[in-house]
């Protein structure tokens, strides 16, 4: 509920102020994997280790909020579409660089799924399901890679554009 509601007030500055507002949708790739196999101490460890990793790229005035198990949003003000697609590329390759936790290396990684207000909707609720759709499909796509909200796919594939790859 908390995060609903500082969506709900970013939005409202987003449009005072005419600016384009990026949700990211942030999942952990297989990390359901990493807690079956080390532990969930371990996988909680490379969790926090993925969360200041994605604050590192987001700066000092954005912070990774997590939702679920795996997954985190993140609000952020943009130039525009291709601000905030480089911002999830930033993402992807720095969650896709080794943890080390417990002496142990293991690489995990990150799929994104992106909407920006007000090009891909007007609202709180429109936004989250933009871009939770955006991150399925990032998903299914084959993980370690971003959906951008707005985008269309040819021939009805489902997979991102060639660039979202990171």
């Amino acid at each position: 509920m908390l995060f609903e509601t500082a969506l709900a007030h970013a939005i409202a500055r987003a449009r005072a102020l005419r600016r384009e507002l990026a949700l990211l949708f942030i999942d952990l790739d297989r990390i359901a994997h990493v807690n079956h196999a080390m532990g969930m101490d371990f996988g909680d460890r490379v969790l926090a280790e993925a969360a200041l990793r994605i604050a590192q790229i987001l700066g000092p005035q954005t912070r990774p909020t997590r939702l679920g198990a795996d997954e985190f949003v993140a609000l952020r003000q943009v130039e525009d579409f291709a601000a905030a697609t480089r911002v999830a590329g930033s993402v992807i390759e720095r969650c896709r660089e080794p943890y080390l936790v417990d002496c142990l290396t293991i690489r995990v990684t990150a799929s994104i799924g992106i909407a920006l207000y007000p090009s891909h909707a007007q609202n709180a609720e429109g936004l989250m399901e933009r871009a939770e759709r955006s991150l399925y499909r990032a998903k299914i796509a084959g993980r370690d890679c971003f959906y951008p909200g707005g985008a269309t796919c040819s021939g009805g594939t489902g997979l991102p554009p060639r660039t979202a790859r990171g």
